[in-house]
């Protein structure tokens, strides 16, 4: 019998059980789905003069693109598709060409009103400014309402920083300086308070003024104060709020003898229980995992998940790749773990105990290796659907790109990618199921001459060759081997 012009040699079934045991082979990778010609470097967006957010504007549930451009800020409302409307300006304020820096004025989109709607705070040159939201991704008037805080006079070092420190509601301004903590409170209709003193324990010469944060890890819901100590000994600290909204002296937040190797986490609640746990990223290849058990105090730092630590070879935390990100990805309240590699998204999903499933990578695309850099491409997680657990979002050179969480872990978007796999030496019905497994097909068939005879009616090669990643649905050549002109050896 012969298939395309080539022989297939009698007892192929019995030679085929002969042939060690394939591997299983791996699911098709699906990649990115481009969403907007917009907000991408190409558009003229530099990550070191315009900030690109992610926050629901319009109370729908769905995250919008907010952007503080070169000429004021702009937005772009999701659709629940993981598509955006076209951007508009919506303010001709909080931009570049007004004056206003990355590292020296921050700038938000939260509710300060608690009326539900993200607005506009922002610290600039002489003090806070504010812009309420209307709900519809446009703003109200741009509104000078604190003389304080401003870069103009400010002293160094000083830590912005936002949180809810009363619980009413409204986003409030933390600010850090030597021996002291200001706390200024929203105060209704955009506007803020005077600023009050709320602790005097965190002095330059003791603590680092690069780490602070705010989250809930003494149990009351009120933002708690996290820190790095740095004299007398490295050691990560924290500071519980008081009902009436001024902070204690800090206490060691974690008992691990090494804390010069644990000081540095993030925190985010891994567990499902409502406290911010505590997650380290660490020189070795591991995540490590500290739970928060309470009164401000983390478990000693465990392993969470074998991968995302700086020397895994993937390079987080690099000029290269950007840190891991935290964030619920799998519908269950938990911080999952989302990876940009070189090769694209990796994911880790909490087991809710501390630990997290293996790593996997789960799409192609937002890596280093298709032109994603840390330098020009921030990509971020937010709820983009208004499913309830987050998408991943890029800004890439062309524009905006999503990766839609299925709910499990995983991105999808765009057309699915498949590696070739290694077909060397298979038969050509197996070669077929082989390519078929990988979501491809064969092509054209060319028959090679076999001078040894030992490859006769078998792969010799293939175009694209193994590893290659490709489209799913692409053909596959197959180069198989015949009998030679000349008589075996």
């Amino acid at each position: 019998m012969r298939r395309n012009g080539l022989r297939c040699v009698a007892g192929a079934v019995a030679l085929a059980a002969l042939l060690p045991a394939m591997p299983a082979a791996a699911a098709p990778i699906p990649t990115a789905k481009y969403a907007l010609a917009a907000f991408g470097h190409d558009q003229g967006w530099r990550t070191e003069r315009h900030i690109r957010t992610l926050t629901d504007v319009t109370r729908d549930g769905k995250a919008d693109i907010v952007g503080f451009g070169e000429d004021g800020v702009w937005t772009s409302i999701a659709l629940g598709d993981g598509n955006f409307t076209q951007p508009r300006r919506v303010l001709t304020a909080y931009g570049y060409n007004s004056g206003w820096r990355i590292g020296t004025h921050p700038r938000w989109v939260t509710d300060i009103t608690n009326d539900g709607l993200a607005d506009l705070v922002g610290i600039g040159s002489d003090g806070v400014w504010t812009a309420v939201g209307n709900g519809d991704g446009t703003f109200g008037t741009f509104s000078y309402v604190l003389a304080a805080f401003g870069s103009t006079g400010r002293p160094s070092p000083m830590s912005l920083h936002v949180a809810d420190a009363n619980l009413d509601g409204r986003t409030d301004i933390y600010a850090f300086s030597n021996g002291r903590v200001d706390v200024a409170l929203a105060s209704g209709a955009g506007n803020y308070s005077a600023p009050y003193l709320a602790s005097t324990e965190f002095t330059s010469d003791r603590f680092d003024f690069n780490h602070f944060k705010l989250a809930n890890i003494g149990g009351d819901a009120r933002p708690d104060i996290l820190s790095i100590r740095h004299l007398p000994g490295i050691a990560p600290m924290s500071t519980i709020a008081r009902a009436d909204g001024t902070y204690g002296t800090s206490q060691t937040s974690t008992s691990n003898p090494d804390q010069s190797g644990n000081a540095i986490f993030r925190v985010a609640d891994v567990t499902g229980d409502g406290y911010a746990d505590a997650v380290r990223f660490g020189n070795d290849v591991n995540t490590y995992t500290g739970r928060a058990i309470g009164a401000g105090t983390f478990t000693t730092f465990g392993v969470g998940v074998a991968h995302f630590g700086y020397n895994n070879g993937t390079g987080y935390g690099t000029a290269t790749q950007p840190s891991p990100s935290l964030g619920n990805i799998s519908n269950d309240n938990r911080a999952d773990i989302v990876g940009f590699s070189s090769s694209g998204v990796m994911s880790a999903v909490s087991r809710g105990d501390g630990t997290f499933a293996p790593a996997r990578r789960v799409n192609a695309d937002f890596g280093s290796g298709r032109g994603w850099t840390v330098a020009q491409h921030p990509r971020l997680l937010a709820d983009v659907t208004g499913e309830g657990w987050a998408d991943v979002v890029g800004f890439g050179n062309a524009g905006v790109f999503v990766g839609l969480s299925n709910g499990s872990g995983g991105f999808g978007g765009g057309p699915e990618v498949a590696i070739v796999p290694s077909l060397r030496g298979l038969l050509y019905d197996q070669a077929v199921t082989r390519l078929a497994a990988e979501g491809l097909r064969v092509g054209s068939i060319r028959g090679v001459p076999d001078r040894t005879c030992e490859n006769i009616d078998r792969v010799l090669s293939s175009n694209p060759s193994a590893g290659t990643e490709v489209a799913v649905g692409t053909a596959v050549t197959l180069s198989i081997g015949e009998r030679p002109p000349t008589p075996c050896p």
